[in-house]
Protein backbone atom coordinates (compact mmCIF):
# COMPACT_ATOMS: atom_id res chain seq x y z
CA UNK A 1 0.00 0.00 0.00
CA UNK A 2 2.83 2.37 0.89
CA UNK A 3 4.51 1.53 -2.43
CA UNK A 4 1.33 2.42 -4.36
CA UNK A 5 0.99 5.74 -2.53
CA UNK A 6 4.65 6.50 -3.27
CA UNK A 7 4.21 5.69 -6.98
CA UNK A 8 1.09 7.85 -7.21
CA UNK A 9 2.92 10.73 -5.53
CA UNK A 10 5.81 10.44 -7.99
CA UNK A 11 3.34 10.40 -10.91
CA UNK A 12 1.63 13.62 -9.83
CA UNK A 13 4.99 15.25 -9.10
CA UNK A 14 6.22 14.45 -12.62
CA UNK A 15 2.90 15.57 -14.07
CA UNK A 16 3.23 18.88 -12.23
CA UNK A 17 6.78 19.36 -13.50
CA UNK A 18 5.68 18.60 -17.08
CA UNK A 19 2.75 21.00 -16.95
CA UNK A 20 4.93 23.60 -15.30
CA UNK A 21 7.41 23.40 -18.19
CA UNK A 22 4.68 23.42 -20.83
CA UNK A 23 2.70 26.29 -19.34
CA UNK A 24 5.25 29.04 -19.80
CA UNK A 25 5.43 32.11 -21.99
CA UNK A 26 8.74 32.67 -23.78
CA UNK A 27 9.27 36.40 -23.18
CA UNK A 28 11.85 39.04 -24.03
CA UNK A 29 12.86 42.51 -22.89
CA UNK A 30 14.84 45.02 -24.96
CA UNK A 31 15.57 48.66 -24.19
CA UNK A 32 17.72 51.44 -25.67
CA UNK A 33 18.41 54.66 -23.73
CA UNK A 34 19.79 58.07 -24.70
CA UNK A 35 23.29 58.28 -23.24
CA UNK A 36 23.66 60.57 -20.21
CA UNK A 37 19.96 61.38 -20.10
CA UNK A 38 18.65 61.86 -16.54
CA UNK A 39 15.10 60.62 -15.99
CA UNK A 40 12.83 62.30 -13.47
CA UNK A 41 10.17 59.82 -12.31
CA UNK A 42 8.21 62.67 -10.70
CA UNK A 43 7.91 64.70 -13.92
CA UNK A 44 4.45 64.73 -15.55
CA UNK A 45 4.10 62.02 -18.19
CA UNK A 46 1.34 61.65 -20.76
CA UNK A 47 0.64 58.23 -22.29
CA UNK A 48 -0.49 58.31 -25.91
CA UNK A 49 -1.67 55.78 -28.49
CA UNK A 50 -2.98 56.03 -32.04
CA UNK A 51 -6.76 56.50 -31.66
CA UNK A 52 -7.26 54.23 -34.68
CA UNK A 53 -5.27 51.47 -32.98
CA UNK A 54 -8.09 49.91 -30.98
CA UNK A 55 -5.93 47.24 -29.32
CA UNK A 56 -3.35 49.69 -27.94
CA UNK A 57 -6.01 52.20 -26.91
CA UNK A 58 -7.91 49.49 -25.03
CA UNK A 59 -4.93 48.90 -22.70
CA UNK A 60 -4.00 52.56 -22.03
CA UNK A 61 -5.62 52.53 -18.57
CA UNK A 62 -3.64 49.42 -17.64
CA UNK A 63 -0.39 51.01 -18.87
CA UNK A 64 -1.02 54.12 -16.77
CA UNK A 65 -1.82 51.99 -13.72
CA UNK A 66 1.31 49.85 -14.05
CA UNK A 67 3.56 52.90 -14.52
CA UNK A 68 2.07 54.49 -11.40
CA UNK A 69 2.60 51.24 -9.52
CA UNK A 70 6.29 51.33 -10.45
CA UNK A 71 6.78 54.79 -8.93
CA UNK A 72 5.98 57.16 -11.82
CA UNK A 73 3.60 59.28 -9.79
CA UNK A 74 2.47 61.82 -12.40
CA UNK A 75 1.25 59.64 -15.26
CA UNK A 76 -1.86 60.62 -17.21
CA UNK A 77 -3.83 59.73 -20.30
CA UNK A 78 -3.81 62.28 -23.09
CA UNK A 79 -7.35 63.45 -22.38
CA UNK A 80 -6.48 64.03 -18.71
CA UNK A 81 -3.38 66.21 -19.22
CA UNK A 82 -2.67 68.72 -22.02
CA UNK A 83 0.50 67.61 -23.77
CA UNK A 84 2.05 71.10 -23.37
CA UNK A 85 2.04 70.59 -19.59
CA UNK A 86 3.89 67.26 -19.75
CA UNK A 87 7.65 66.74 -19.54
CA UNK A 88 7.61 63.32 -21.22
CA UNK A 89 5.32 61.56 -23.66
CA UNK A 90 5.15 57.79 -24.03
CA UNK A 91 3.76 56.47 -27.30
CA UNK A 92 2.37 52.97 -26.76
CA UNK A 93 1.90 50.24 -29.34
CA UNK A 94 0.64 46.66 -28.93
CA UNK A 95 0.71 44.34 -31.92
CA UNK A 96 1.25 40.82 -33.22
CA UNK A 97 3.99 40.03 -35.71
CA UNK A 98 4.10 37.09 -38.15
CA UNK A 99 7.41 36.27 -39.81
CA UNK A 100 7.51 33.57 -42.52
CA UNK A 101 10.41 31.15 -42.73
CA UNK A 102 10.89 28.35 -45.29
CA UNK A 103 11.50 24.72 -44.37
CA UNK A 104 13.11 22.37 -46.93
CA UNK A 105 13.65 18.60 -46.48
CA UNK A 106 16.00 16.64 -48.76
CA UNK A 107 15.69 12.88 -49.41
CA UNK A 108 18.73 10.78 -50.29
CA UNK A 109 18.99 7.21 -51.69
CA UNK A 110 21.97 4.86 -51.33
CA UNK A 111 23.07 3.32 -54.66
CA UNK A 112 25.74 0.68 -55.31
CA UNK A 113 28.49 2.26 -57.40
CA UNK A 114 30.53 -0.90 -58.01
CA UNK A 115 32.64 -3.54 -56.28
CA UNK A 116 36.16 -2.92 -55.00
CA UNK A 117 38.84 -5.25 -53.63
CA UNK A 118 39.45 -5.02 -49.88
CA UNK A 119 42.70 -6.60 -48.58
CA UNK A 120 44.10 -6.68 -45.09
CA UNK A 121 46.47 -8.53 -42.74
CA UNK A 122 45.08 -10.67 -39.91
CA UNK A 123 47.85 -12.12 -37.76
CA UNK A 124 50.40 -13.57 -40.17
CA UNK A 125 47.89 -14.14 -42.99
CA UNK A 126 46.92 -11.81 -45.84
CA UNK A 127 43.24 -11.80 -46.88
CA UNK A 128 41.36 -10.21 -49.75
CA UNK A 129 37.65 -9.81 -50.29
CA UNK A 130 35.16 -7.77 -52.24
CA UNK A 131 33.43 -4.68 -50.92
CA UNK A 132 30.36 -3.00 -52.39
CA UNK A 133 30.73 0.78 -52.60
CA UNK A 134 27.67 2.91 -51.97
CA UNK A 135 27.04 6.49 -52.92
CA UNK A 136 24.18 8.76 -51.86
CA UNK A 137 22.14 10.58 -54.48
CA UNK A 138 19.45 13.21 -54.04
CA UNK A 139 16.14 11.49 -54.78
CA UNK A 140 13.74 14.29 -53.94
CA UNK A 141 12.84 17.13 -51.65
CA UNK A 142 9.86 18.82 -50.08
CA UNK A 143 9.34 22.41 -49.01
CA UNK A 144 6.87 24.30 -46.85
CA UNK A 145 6.37 27.80 -45.51
CA UNK A 146 6.00 28.15 -41.75
CA UNK A 147 5.32 31.20 -39.63
CA UNK A 148 6.95 32.47 -36.44
CA UNK A 149 4.49 34.40 -34.26
CA UNK A 150 5.42 37.05 -31.69
CA UNK A 151 3.54 39.65 -29.64
CA UNK A 152 4.97 43.07 -28.76
CA UNK A 153 4.38 45.88 -26.29
CA UNK A 154 6.41 48.92 -27.37
CA UNK A 155 6.99 52.16 -25.45
CA UNK A 156 8.57 55.12 -27.27
CA UNK A 157 9.65 57.57 -24.57
CA UNK A 158 10.10 61.23 -25.64
CA UNK A 159 11.37 64.33 -23.87
CA UNK A 160 8.96 67.00 -25.08
CA UNK A 161 11.19 69.90 -24.00
CA UNK A 162 14.22 68.52 -25.85
CA UNK A 163 12.02 67.21 -28.68
CA UNK A 164 13.86 63.92 -28.93
CA UNK A 165 13.42 60.25 -28.16
CA UNK A 166 15.20 59.29 -24.93
CA UNK A 167 14.20 55.65 -24.49
CA UNK A 168 12.78 52.77 -26.51
CA UNK A 169 11.39 49.58 -24.93
CA UNK A 170 10.13 46.43 -26.63
CA UNK A 171 8.58 43.71 -24.47
CA UNK A 172 7.72 40.54 -26.37
CA UNK A 173 6.19 37.07 -26.20
CA UNK A 174 7.46 34.55 -28.74
CA UNK A 175 6.00 31.29 -30.01
CA UNK A 176 3.10 29.42 -28.41
CA UNK A 177 0.65 31.24 -26.17
CA UNK A 178 -2.04 28.52 -25.94
CA UNK A 179 -4.70 31.16 -26.63
CA UNK A 180 -4.00 32.66 -23.19
CA UNK A 181 -6.62 35.42 -22.77
CA UNK A 182 -4.54 37.57 -20.37
CA UNK A 183 -1.49 37.61 -22.63
CA UNK A 184 -1.34 41.36 -23.30
CA UNK A 185 -2.16 42.30 -19.72
CA UNK A 186 0.70 40.15 -18.42
CA UNK A 187 3.06 41.35 -21.15
CA UNK A 188 2.43 44.99 -20.15
CA UNK A 189 2.88 44.23 -16.44
CA UNK A 190 6.11 42.25 -16.88
CA UNK A 191 7.63 44.79 -19.27
CA UNK A 192 6.91 47.85 -17.12
CA UNK A 193 8.10 46.06 -13.98
CA UNK A 194 11.49 45.47 -15.68
CA UNK A 195 12.10 49.10 -16.74
CA UNK A 196 15.60 50.22 -15.72
CA UNK A 197 16.22 53.94 -16.32
CA UNK A 198 19.98 53.63 -15.79
CA UNK A 199 21.05 51.26 -18.58
CA UNK A 200 19.94 49.49 -21.79
CA UNK A 201 19.11 45.78 -21.54
CA UNK A 202 18.40 42.83 -23.79
CA UNK A 203 17.45 39.39 -22.42
CA UNK A 204 14.93 36.55 -22.48
CA UNK A 205 12.92 35.09 -19.61
CA UNK A 206 9.92 32.83 -18.95
CA UNK A 207 6.61 33.56 -17.27
CA UNK A 208 4.19 30.97 -15.90
CA UNK A 209 0.73 30.50 -17.37
CA UNK A 210 -1.78 29.51 -14.65
CA UNK A 211 -1.93 25.75 -14.07
CA UNK A 212 -5.63 25.68 -14.98
CA UNK A 213 -4.78 26.90 -18.51
CA UNK A 214 -3.12 23.78 -20.03
CA UNK A 215 -0.80 24.34 -22.98
CA UNK A 216 -1.32 21.43 -25.37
Amino acid sequence: MKTNIFNISIFFLLLGVFLGCANKLDMGYYSAIEKNYIFNPNAPIVVISDPNDLLSTYYIDWVVYELQRQGFVSVYKQQDLPIKRAKNAIFVRIFRSLQPYPSVNFNYTAVDSGVSQLCYWYGDQFYCGSKANKEFFLSGYSESLNYFSSYHFVLDWYDLHMQKRVMYIDGSVNGRTCGYSLLFRDLISHTIARIDLSRPENYRYYSDIPYYWPCR
